[in-house]
């Protein structure tokens, strides 16, 4: 990973992270929008609250975030990744997965 680059997977890796005991997928949106959908096993941890909620994580464990689209995740796990956390981003945020569904 070079410089400042926030590791990223597709809608199509969500499976082999569920698998995992080490990862947790983390909603950075609104605790209203993540109660209409989000993706099973993820805990509502909104990126306005982050200050809050970023050192209560252990560095133990790998963090996928992800948003509506993708754009708010990329900022939380810039700060995290600058914390020490390991962290990925979905592609596409939520919204790929219910295009995915839709398909």
């Amino acid at each position: 990973m070079k410089g400042g680059e926030i590791p990223t997977i597709g809608v199509k890796d969500i499976p082999e992270y569920q698998s995992r005991r080490d990862v947790r997928f983390i909603d950075v949106r609104e605790q209203g929008e993540y109660e209409i959908d989000h993706i099973p096993g993820a805990i509502n941890l909104p990126y306005d609250e982050i200050e809050e909620w970023e050192r209560q994580l252990g560095k133990d464990k790998t963090y996928i975030l992800y948003c509506e689209r993708g754009s708010t995740s990329m900022m939380a796990a810039k700060q995290l990744l600058n914390q020490g956390y390991k962290v990925y981003t979905l592609v596409g945020g939520i919204k790929a997965l219910q295009k995915k569904n839709l398909d």
